[in-house]
Parts: C-alpha cells; structure tokens; sequence
C-alpha cells in the first residue's frame, strides 16, 4: 500500500494535519488530525509498503506489544482507507 498523492502532512504547533494540496482540496472536504503513531505511519506510507513492513517499523519504533500493534495499525489503515488517502497495490 501507499498514501495517495495530493496530501501533506504538516506539523502545526505540536499537532500532525494531514492536508490535501492541489485537486484534491476540492474533492477531500476539510483536514485529518493524526497522533505521533499515526504521523509515523503516515511518513513510512509516502513509499510502498506491507502491512506487514509497517508493523515491523512501528514495533521497531516505538514500544508496544504485538498484538496492540497489529489492531491499532489495522484499525488506522481502515480509517485512511476510509478517508480514501491510501491505495493498495
């Protein structure tokens, strides 16, 4: 999977702002908060990746357990699925 081109992520006082840039400010209405993780994720998203890479990084990255890992990541790439900021291959 990859994050779809037309967004930005920005760092705005301490808080990540996932940002649509160009067409897709028309199409994409308003703006996606992400937490420190999710930003993370989001940075390892500009190129492709598994889902499996991407819990290996977080679990290198940060210290959580497996299991909370693997759900949190699951339950993140079903929110940017969602918002549809990502594209599988």
């Amino acid at each position: 999977m990859k994050a779809k081109a037309g967004f930005v992520l920005r760092n705005v006082v301490d808080e990540f702002i996932l940002m649509p840039t160009g067409d897709n400010i028309g199409q994409f209405n308003g703006t996606v908060l992400l937490n420190e993780v999710s930003a993370f994720v989001w940075e390892k998203l500009q190129s492709q990746i598994s889902r499996d890479e991407l819990l290996q990084a977080v679990l290198d990255e940060y210290e959580v357990d497996k299991d909370t890992a693997s759900k949190d990541l699951d339950a993140l790439i079903e929110t940017l699925r969602g918002y549809n900021v990502i594209e599988d291959d």
